[in-house]
């Protein structure tokens, strides 16, 4: 008789557990974009060239990763350097890394909704993707996006920029 107890015990303690661990994780995530304001802005036809036109001005040159964060550097900007590292090492000597605080360039913190983000700008100044380094709990059960982001530096001939502004993962 004692048995048959425990077990259930034991399963309502698993599934308290799991549950818990649910709702947790629900709460880590958050939208890149909650608002719609990143979207809202890339609408306008002159949006590429304005944000290079600020990258530019902040003595960001063509060429570069631009890794978006704070100063107070936010448990999910730790959780992106493994794709940082990424980034560098799988586009070599075509790309310069920059990191920039949201704080310290407030033109962008209009632009930008959360960091860790991600702004590549390819040799010829084109703006070639802006949005997060991956998606999902923490960053990294998720789609890690170093691959697209890759792919969209490289992709010849040049087609336009990638705002990925539809994202849910590890943001502040």
């Amino acid at each position: 008789m004692r048995a048959p107890w425990r077990w259930t015990l034991l399963l309502v303690w698993a599934v308290s557990l799991l549950a818990a661990l649910l709702v947790y994780g629900q709460r880590q995530l958050s939208l890149f974009d909650p608002d719609g304001t990143l979207l809202h802005l890339t609408t306008a036809t002159q949006f590429d060239t304005q944000l290079v036109e600020l990258l530019n001005h902040e003595n960001i040159k063509a060429g570069s990763i631009v890794h978006v964060g704070t100063a107070s550097r936010c448990y999910c900007e730790t959780l992106s350097a493994p794709h940082q590292q990424q980034l560098s090492t799988q586009l070599g000597s075509r790309y310069e890394s920059v990191r920039v605080n949201l704080e310290d360039i407030p033109e962008l913190q209009k632009i930008i909704p959360a960091v860790p983000a991600l702004i590549v700008l390819d040799e010829r100044n084109h703006l070639r993707y802006l949005g997060p380094y991956a998606t999902g709990y923490g960053c990294f059960t998720g789609k890690n996006l170093v691959q697209q982001v890759v792919s969209y530096a490289t992709q010849s001939p040049y087609r336009g920029a990638v705002i990925n502004a539809d994202a849910e993962g590890c943001f502040c």
